[in-house]
Protein backbone atom coordinates (compact mmCIF):
# COMPACT_ATOMS: atom_id res chain seq x y z
CA UNK A 1 0.00 0.00 0.00
CA UNK A 2 1.42 3.35 -0.71
CA UNK A 3 2.14 5.93 1.42
CA UNK A 4 -0.03 9.18 1.87
CA UNK A 5 3.24 10.67 2.69
CA UNK A 6 5.39 9.33 -0.09
CA UNK A 7 7.13 11.86 -2.60
CA UNK A 8 4.77 11.51 -4.93
CA UNK A 9 1.65 12.66 -3.40
CA UNK A 10 3.30 15.61 -1.36
CA UNK A 11 4.86 16.74 -5.12
CA UNK A 12 1.70 16.74 -6.75
CA UNK A 13 0.11 18.51 -3.05
CA UNK A 14 2.98 21.10 -3.28
CA UNK A 15 1.93 21.52 -6.94
CA UNK A 16 -1.70 22.03 -6.52
CA UNK A 17 -1.17 24.62 -3.95
CA UNK A 18 1.13 26.14 -5.55
CA UNK A 19 -1.53 26.98 -8.10
CA UNK A 20 -3.86 28.06 -5.76
CA UNK A 21 -1.71 30.23 -4.44
CA UNK A 22 -0.63 32.24 -7.69
CA UNK A 23 -4.71 32.09 -8.18
CA UNK A 24 -5.24 34.00 -5.15
CA UNK A 25 -2.38 35.97 -5.74
CA UNK A 26 -3.16 37.62 -8.61
CA UNK A 27 -6.94 37.79 -7.73
CA UNK A 28 -5.23 40.38 -4.88
CA UNK A 29 -6.13 37.88 -1.88
CA UNK A 30 -3.16 38.17 0.35
CA UNK A 31 -5.00 35.63 3.38
CA UNK A 32 -5.61 33.09 0.82
CA UNK A 33 -2.33 33.52 -0.76
CA UNK A 34 -0.61 33.49 2.61
CA UNK A 35 -2.16 30.11 3.08
CA UNK A 36 -1.60 28.45 0.07
CA UNK A 37 1.48 29.46 -0.39
CA UNK A 38 2.76 28.16 3.15
CA UNK A 39 0.72 24.89 2.46
CA UNK A 40 2.89 24.23 -0.92
CA UNK A 41 6.20 25.06 0.57
CA UNK A 42 5.25 22.74 3.58
CA UNK A 43 4.90 19.49 1.16
CA UNK A 44 7.22 20.38 -1.10
CA UNK A 45 10.08 20.66 1.63
CA UNK A 46 8.30 17.04 3.11
CA UNK A 47 8.88 15.86 -0.64
CA UNK A 48 12.18 16.55 -0.28
CA UNK A 49 13.52 15.26 2.83
CA UNK A 50 10.89 12.15 1.91
CA UNK A 51 13.33 11.82 -1.20
CA UNK A 52 16.30 11.37 0.83
CA UNK A 53 14.46 8.95 3.29
CA UNK A 54 11.32 8.81 4.39
CA UNK A 55 12.17 8.61 7.90
CA UNK A 56 13.63 12.41 8.05
CA UNK A 57 9.25 12.99 8.26
CA UNK A 58 9.34 11.12 11.65
CA UNK A 59 8.52 13.88 14.95
CA UNK A 60 10.99 13.02 17.35
CA UNK A 61 8.58 12.77 20.46
CA UNK A 62 9.11 8.82 21.67
CA UNK A 63 6.92 7.71 19.77
CA UNK A 64 7.35 5.22 16.75
CA UNK A 65 4.04 4.72 15.46
CA UNK A 66 5.18 6.55 11.87
CA UNK A 67 8.75 5.41 12.22
CA UNK A 68 7.79 1.87 11.70
CA UNK A 69 5.50 2.57 9.32
CA UNK A 70 8.20 4.78 7.17
CA UNK A 71 10.56 1.57 7.80
CA UNK A 72 7.71 -0.78 5.85
CA UNK A 73 7.93 -3.06 9.34
CA UNK A 74 4.07 -2.75 9.74
CA UNK A 75 1.41 -3.58 6.91
CA UNK A 76 -0.94 -0.87 8.13
CA UNK A 77 -0.01 2.82 8.57
CA UNK A 78 -1.54 4.59 11.84
CA UNK A 79 -4.90 5.24 11.49
CA UNK A 80 -3.65 9.42 12.81
CA UNK A 81 -0.67 10.50 10.24
CA UNK A 82 1.50 12.83 11.84
CA UNK A 83 4.27 14.50 10.52
CA UNK A 84 7.19 16.94 11.56
CA UNK A 85 5.54 20.48 10.48
CA UNK A 86 7.18 23.21 8.09
CA UNK A 87 9.19 24.36 10.24
CA UNK A 88 10.90 21.60 11.33
CA UNK A 89 11.14 20.38 7.57
CA UNK A 90 12.56 23.77 7.14
CA UNK A 91 15.45 23.22 9.61
CA UNK A 92 16.48 19.88 8.52
CA UNK A 93 16.71 21.20 4.92
CA UNK A 94 19.07 23.93 6.72
CA UNK A 95 21.00 21.35 7.78
CA UNK A 96 21.30 19.51 4.63
CA UNK A 97 22.23 22.57 2.86
CA UNK A 98 19.12 22.96 0.84
CA UNK A 99 17.71 26.09 2.13
CA UNK A 100 19.00 29.18 3.38
CA UNK A 101 21.26 29.65 6.84
CA UNK A 102 19.52 31.28 9.84
CA UNK A 103 20.31 35.04 10.22
CA UNK A 104 20.14 35.80 6.53
CA UNK A 105 17.44 37.62 5.00
CA UNK A 106 16.09 34.77 2.33
CA UNK A 107 15.56 32.52 5.76
CA UNK A 108 14.19 35.58 7.48
CA UNK A 109 11.51 35.82 4.44
CA UNK A 110 11.15 32.21 4.50
CA UNK A 111 10.48 31.96 8.44
CA UNK A 112 8.24 34.90 8.15
CA UNK A 113 6.24 33.65 5.48
CA UNK A 114 5.12 30.74 7.46
CA UNK A 115 4.69 32.12 10.43
CA UNK A 116 2.20 34.14 8.55
CA UNK A 117 0.67 30.92 6.81
CA UNK A 118 0.04 29.95 11.08
CA UNK A 119 -1.39 33.29 12.08
CA UNK A 120 -3.87 33.65 9.02
CA UNK A 121 -5.04 29.99 9.97
CA UNK A 122 -5.72 30.60 13.67
CA UNK A 123 -5.92 34.45 13.62
CA UNK A 124 -6.33 36.48 10.53
CA UNK A 125 -4.19 39.26 9.33
CA UNK A 126 -4.36 42.51 8.14
CA UNK A 127 -1.75 43.97 5.59
CA UNK A 128 1.49 42.06 5.30
CA UNK A 129 4.45 42.38 2.87
CA UNK A 130 4.26 40.82 -0.47
CA UNK A 131 6.11 37.17 -0.19
CA UNK A 132 5.66 36.42 -3.29
CA UNK A 133 9.36 36.41 -4.19
CA UNK A 134 10.34 34.24 -1.55
CA UNK A 135 7.48 31.64 -1.96
CA UNK A 136 8.91 31.16 -5.86
CA UNK A 137 12.73 31.71 -4.67
CA UNK A 138 11.38 28.59 -1.99
CA UNK A 139 10.02 26.41 -4.38
CA UNK A 140 12.86 27.02 -6.79
CA UNK A 141 15.46 25.67 -4.52
CA UNK A 142 13.71 22.80 -3.42
CA UNK A 143 12.65 21.84 -7.47
CA UNK A 144 16.27 22.02 -7.65
CA UNK A 145 17.32 19.99 -5.11
CA UNK A 146 14.58 17.04 -5.92
CA UNK A 147 15.42 17.71 -9.46
CA UNK A 148 11.70 18.41 -10.73
CA UNK A 149 11.37 20.75 -13.89
CA UNK A 150 9.99 24.25 -13.18
CA UNK A 151 8.08 24.40 -16.06
CA UNK A 152 5.98 20.87 -14.99
CA UNK A 153 5.29 22.65 -11.68
CA UNK A 154 4.11 25.83 -12.19
CA UNK A 155 2.70 25.21 -15.77
CA UNK A 156 0.58 28.38 -16.71
CA UNK A 157 1.74 30.32 -14.06
CA UNK A 158 5.27 29.51 -15.08
CA UNK A 159 6.33 33.21 -17.20
CA UNK A 160 5.24 35.04 -14.10
CA UNK A 161 7.28 33.35 -11.72
CA UNK A 162 10.48 33.50 -14.54
CA UNK A 163 9.49 37.54 -13.49
CA UNK A 164 9.62 37.20 -10.68
CA UNK A 165 12.84 35.46 -10.07
CA UNK A 166 14.32 37.66 -12.84
CA UNK A 167 17.33 39.39 -11.31
CA UNK A 168 18.14 41.35 -14.31
CA UNK A 169 15.29 43.93 -14.52
CA UNK A 170 14.36 46.46 -11.99
CA UNK A 171 12.12 46.82 -9.78
CA UNK A 172 9.12 48.90 -12.15
CA UNK A 173 9.86 46.52 -15.35
CA UNK A 174 9.20 43.51 -13.02
CA UNK A 175 6.34 44.85 -11.31
CA UNK A 176 4.31 45.41 -14.81
CA UNK A 177 5.62 42.22 -15.99
CA UNK A 178 3.99 41.01 -13.06
CA UNK A 179 0.85 42.63 -13.30
CA UNK A 180 0.63 41.75 -17.35
CA UNK A 181 0.92 37.95 -16.37
CA UNK A 182 -1.61 38.21 -13.79
CA UNK A 183 -4.25 40.02 -16.02
CA UNK A 184 -3.69 37.26 -18.61
CA UNK A 185 -4.82 34.80 -16.03
CA UNK A 186 -8.20 37.01 -14.94
CA UNK A 187 -8.47 37.02 -19.09
CA UNK A 188 -8.57 33.50 -19.45
CA UNK A 189 -10.52 32.60 -15.89
CA UNK A 190 -13.49 35.37 -17.10
CA UNK A 191 -13.54 34.24 -20.70
CA UNK A 192 -12.79 30.47 -21.00
CA UNK A 193 -16.26 28.81 -20.84
CA UNK A 194 -17.94 31.87 -23.03
CA UNK A 195 -18.78 30.44 -26.50
CA UNK A 196 -16.56 31.39 -29.56
CA UNK A 197 -16.68 34.94 -31.02
CA UNK A 198 -17.88 36.09 -27.29
CA UNK A 199 -14.80 37.49 -26.58
CA UNK A 200 -15.14 39.71 -30.06
CA UNK A 201 -18.19 41.00 -29.13
CA UNK A 202 -17.52 42.35 -25.84
CA UNK A 203 -14.34 43.72 -27.63
CA UNK A 204 -16.41 45.45 -29.44
CA UNK A 205 -19.20 46.71 -26.90
CA UNK A 206 -16.35 48.43 -24.52
CA UNK A 207 -13.87 49.83 -27.55
CA UNK A 208 -14.14 53.42 -28.05
CA UNK A 209 -12.27 54.13 -31.89
CA UNK A 210 -12.33 58.03 -31.44
CA UNK A 211 -9.85 60.55 -29.75
CA UNK A 212 -12.07 61.98 -26.83
CA UNK A 213 -11.21 64.91 -24.71
CA UNK A 214 -11.18 63.83 -20.72
CA UNK A 215 -10.39 66.63 -19.42
CA UNK A 216 -8.94 70.73 -20.52
CA UNK A 217 -7.07 72.06 -17.43
CA UNK A 218 -5.51 75.63 -17.18
CA UNK A 219 -2.13 73.82 -18.14
CA UNK A 220 -2.79 70.52 -19.95
CA UNK A 221 -5.93 68.84 -22.17
CA UNK A 222 -6.34 64.90 -21.07
CA UNK A 223 -7.52 62.56 -23.74
CA UNK A 224 -8.37 59.05 -23.93
CA UNK A 225 -7.91 56.81 -27.16
CA UNK A 226 -8.41 52.25 -28.13
CA UNK A 227 -5.01 50.66 -27.61
CA UNK A 228 -4.20 47.31 -27.84
CA UNK A 229 -3.68 45.86 -24.18
CA UNK A 230 -0.16 44.53 -23.87
CA UNK A 231 -1.20 41.86 -21.85
CA UNK A 232 -4.48 40.17 -23.46
CA UNK A 233 -3.58 41.76 -26.66
CA UNK A 234 -7.61 42.73 -27.38
CA UNK A 235 -8.06 46.07 -28.38
CA UNK A 236 -9.95 46.78 -25.50
CA UNK A 237 -7.76 49.56 -23.83
CA UNK A 238 -8.45 53.33 -22.89
CA UNK A 239 -4.90 54.92 -23.00
CA UNK A 240 -5.13 58.13 -21.51
CA UNK A 241 -2.72 60.85 -23.12
CA UNK A 242 -1.67 64.13 -21.55
CA UNK A 243 -1.18 67.86 -23.74
CA UNK A 244 -0.01 70.92 -22.64
CA UNK A 245 -2.43 73.42 -23.42
CA UNK A 246 0.40 75.96 -25.69
CA UNK A 247 0.83 72.96 -28.19
CA UNK A 248 -2.50 72.62 -29.06
CA UNK A 249 -2.32 75.84 -31.01
CA UNK A 250 0.54 73.74 -33.00
CA UNK A 251 1.14 70.14 -33.12
CA UNK A 252 -0.28 67.25 -31.12
CA UNK A 253 1.80 65.62 -29.67
CA UNK A 254 0.46 63.44 -27.41
CA UNK A 255 2.07 62.01 -23.95
CA UNK A 256 0.85 58.72 -22.77
CA UNK A 257 -0.09 58.63 -18.88
CA UNK A 258 -2.29 55.56 -18.30
CA UNK A 259 -4.01 52.45 -19.37
CA UNK A 260 -6.63 50.45 -18.51
CA UNK A 261 -8.04 46.99 -20.24
CA UNK A 262 -11.75 46.28 -20.22
CA UNK A 263 -11.33 43.13 -20.99
CA UNK A 264 -8.30 41.80 -18.25
CA UNK A 265 -8.36 45.00 -16.10
CA UNK A 266 -4.36 45.27 -16.53
CA UNK A 267 -3.60 48.94 -15.91
CA UNK A 268 -0.59 51.34 -16.15
CA UNK A 269 -0.55 54.23 -14.26
CA UNK A 270 2.23 57.36 -15.02
CA UNK A 271 4.29 57.21 -18.16
CA UNK A 272 7.38 55.31 -16.49
CA UNK A 273 4.62 51.83 -16.34
CA UNK A 274 3.61 52.45 -20.12
CA UNK A 275 7.11 52.36 -21.46
CA UNK A 276 7.60 49.63 -19.01
CA UNK A 277 4.81 47.79 -20.73
CA UNK A 278 6.48 48.28 -24.53
CA UNK A 279 4.06 50.75 -25.32
CA UNK A 280 5.06 54.31 -27.19
CA UNK A 281 5.04 57.39 -24.35
CA UNK A 282 4.03 59.71 -27.01
CA UNK A 283 1.12 59.99 -30.10
CA UNK A 284 1.25 62.47 -32.64
CA UNK A 285 -1.85 63.87 -34.65
CA UNK A 286 -1.90 66.79 -36.74
CA UNK A 287 -3.91 70.05 -35.97
CA UNK A 288 -5.67 69.74 -39.16
CA UNK A 289 -7.96 66.82 -37.55
CA UNK A 290 -8.70 68.42 -34.75
CA UNK A 291 -12.14 70.21 -34.05
CA UNK A 292 -13.51 71.64 -30.72
CA UNK A 293 -17.37 71.82 -29.63
CA UNK A 294 -17.80 73.75 -26.19
CA UNK A 295 -20.77 72.31 -23.92
CA UNK A 296 -22.74 75.48 -22.60
CA UNK A 297 -23.93 74.96 -18.65
CA UNK A 298 -25.85 77.41 -17.10
CA UNK A 299 -22.54 78.30 -14.99
CA UNK A 300 -19.94 79.28 -17.10
CA UNK A 301 -17.75 77.84 -14.43
CA UNK A 302 -18.97 73.64 -15.61
CA UNK A 303 -17.88 74.30 -18.99
CA UNK A 304 -15.55 72.07 -20.57
CA UNK A 305 -14.73 71.90 -23.81
CA UNK A 306 -15.60 68.66 -25.83
CA UNK A 307 -12.54 67.96 -28.81
CA UNK A 308 -13.28 64.35 -30.44
CA UNK A 309 -11.16 63.46 -33.09
CA UNK A 310 -13.16 61.51 -36.58
CA UNK A 311 -9.92 59.30 -36.73
CA UNK A 312 -9.44 55.49 -36.89
CA UNK A 313 -7.61 53.54 -34.38
CA UNK A 314 -4.27 55.20 -33.19
CA UNK A 315 -1.77 53.43 -34.85
CA UNK A 316 2.05 54.88 -33.45
CA UNK A 317 4.65 55.58 -36.00
CA UNK A 318 7.43 53.69 -34.33
CA UNK A 319 7.79 49.52 -34.10
CA UNK A 320 6.30 47.95 -31.40
CA UNK A 321 4.83 44.56 -31.61
CA UNK A 322 2.66 45.02 -28.45
CA UNK A 323 0.17 47.48 -30.31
Amino acid sequence: MDSPVAFERLYEGAKRFARLAMEAHAEQDQEVFLLHAGVSVERLAKAALARVHPTLLTEVNGKDDMLLHFAGAVSKPPARLRTIGASTAISRLRRMDVLPQKKSSEADDLDGLIELRNGVAHLGTGDVEDYLGTFAATVDRLLLHVGQDRGSFWEFWSDTVQVVLDDRAGRLQKDVRLRMNQARHRFRTRFVDLPEGAVDSVEQTVSEHKLIVVEVGPEKALFQTLSRCPACHREAATLLLAVDRDSLLFGMELAAEGLLCGLCGFRLTGADEVEAAGLPTTVRFSVEDLTRTVTETSDPAERLPTIRLSLPVVTPTDSHDSW
